[in-house]
């Protein structure tokens, strides 16, 4: 019995690679801050800065008197 080689090309199967997702913004603010990466910390951070916003995590609000 012989295989001809449309045959093996059906029967093998390729593994799908990882892809790459996109990094946000927010992923590479927190990250360059934080030492440790995944950590609880910088993990809340992120979450903190999605929820926010990237132009506005990290900024502190002043007060007029």
């Amino acid at each position: 019995m012989t295989i001809s080689r449309s045959q093996t090309a059906k029967q093998v199967t390729t593994v799908p690679s990882k892809s790459k997702t996109k990094k946000d913004a927010c992923y590479h603010k927190v990250k360059s801050r934080y030492k440790v990466w995944p950590s609880a910390y910088a993990s809340g951070a992120l979450a903190k800065c999605r929820k926010v916003g990237a132009k506005n995590w990290g900024t502190k609000k002043t007060k007029k008197m």
